[in-house]
């Protein structure tokens, strides 16, 4: 499980493909304190499992159904990369419980970054539009965000940035096109799927023809 509080952001030093499998090796520099092979770490947002360690550079293993859904298809070497590693059970979690499991990516519309105002714009594709709200919870490239405003109608979202959020992350590089990795509050996900799934139990009661008395 993530926070969605990004440790710090760091390079990517190899892309390698074998067997369909691609192996991505970072350049975790003072992160990898305690760190062991079969951890986990949230990479822009999404959970992968570490396989390797040489030091400071640290290997991972995406197979092609995760590149496929999320951005990190379009990571190169030299890359930046959003890295938080794994909470563990006492640590403070001062953004939302975050999984690492990627719903899709949205394409910002609109990126404004200054010393006084930050501000990013994106689409949400339609499927997952009914899961978010103004003032409900997003996660961008694994950064826990609060929606400033959201039209569930369009899907267009936006999110402000402080300075320590754009010093930190990834996120002060974006600019239009620029295709985030999103996730959903897992706790919206739950509500919003069970009211649904019994709306629809009580919508076929309803419908069944009553015995004739």
């Amino acid at each position: 499980m993530f926070s969605g509080i990004v440790t710090a952001s760091c390079r990517v030093h190899s892309i390698e493909q074998k067997n369909g499998v691609h192996r991505l090796t970072l350049d975790l520099t003072d992160l990898t304190h305690n760190l062991e092979v079969g951890g986990s770490v949230a990479i822009n947002g999404v959970c992968l499992t570490v396989v390797a360690i040489d030091d400071m550079f640290v290997g991972f293993e995406v197979v092609q159904a995760t590149r496929n859904l999320t951005n990190l298809r379009f990571l190169s070497s030299g890359s930046l990369v959003n890295v938080e590693r794994s909470i563990r059970l006492g640590d403070e979690i001062g953004g939302q419980v975050l999984s690492g499991h990627i719903a899709g990516v949205v394409e910002v519309v609109k990126a404004h970054t200054s010393s006084s105002e930050s501000r990013i714009e994106f689409v949400v594709p339609r499927l997952w539009r009914k899961y978010f709200h103004t003032k409900g919870f997003i996660a961008l490239d694994g950064v826990s965000l609060t929606l400033a405003e959201f039209d569930c109608e369009s899907g267009l979202g936006v999110v402000n940035l402080i300075p320590e959020t754009l010093r930190r992350t990834t996120l002060s590089t974006v600019s239009t096109g620029t295709l985030l990795n999103f996730e959903v509050d897992p706790t919206t996900l739950a509500v919003v799927d069970t009211v649904e799934r019994m709306l629809q139990s009580v919508s076929k009661t309803m419908d069944r023809p009553r015995p004739q008395s």
